[in-house]
């Protein structure tokens, strides 16, 4: 098969629109204070302010247990726990989020921590419509 001139061009083009846009997002957060909401079964049980000097551990209690919660450097994850509590394990798996709007998800446990605030890059947040 042939491609055409215009073919090329179009295929170029969007091959530039989506690295431009893989780059913002890899572009790290900007700095500000933002806030880690935790929630469990639906329900906001804490919000923790944070900046990139904190450095905490945070013992999230669950029915099935305790979720470690660790905050460094502007950035939030969670540390493994044992199979009873979280049986894959992906909430972990994860590792370190830090930009506003993301989120680690433990379904077993029903528990949600979601980055909140700071300086968030508008460009990106806008082609995201489907989740606001």
């Amino acid at each position: 098969m042939k491609y055409k001139k215009g073919d090329m061009l179009l295929i170029g083009a969007v091959l530039f629109v989506a690295l431009l846009l893989l780059g913002i997002k890899a572009l790290p957060s900007s700095p500000g204070d933002k806030i880690l909401r935790v929630e469990l079964d639906g329900q906001i049980i804490d919000e923790i302010p944070y900046d990139e000097e904190t450095d905490q551990v945070i013992n999230v209690e669950m029915p099935a247990g305790h979720a470690t919660v660790e905050i460094a450097a502007g950035q939030v994850r969670v540390l493994p726990m044992p199979r009873e509590i979280c049986p894959l394990g992906i909430c972990s798996s994860i590792g370190w989020v830090e930009q506003s709007g993301d989120a680690i998800v433990c379904l077993p446990n029903k528990l949600v921590l979601t980055v909140i605030g700071g300086q968030t890059n508008e460009l990106w947040d806008s082609l995201d419509g489907v989740t606001k």
